[in-house]
């Protein structure tokens, strides 16, 4: 079996299949594989990125260091 599956016998006494719910896991940048931050309480999806070109993508810091690099 599965790690996300259990089995669970009910009152009646039939066995039955519990699926459980996997974690969700933090947004990590593209480049490096650091964690983005980001705002998960609000609700909006919209509303959990950060509010700049490739926001929930790359980190800060690499979305600086391309930035650098292609106005060169």
């Amino acid at each position: 079996m599965t790690k996300n599956v259990r089995k669970k016998k009910s009152p009646g006494g039939r066995l039955l299949v519990h699926k459980a719910k996997r974690k969700t896991r933090n947004s990590h940048c593209r480049i490096c594989g650091t964690v983005v931050q980001t705002n998960t309480l609000k609700d909006s999806k919209s509303g959990r990125h950060a509010d700049r070109p490739y926001g929930g993508e790359i980190c800060h810091a690499c979305l600086r260091t391309t930035i650098q690099a292609l106005d060169l």
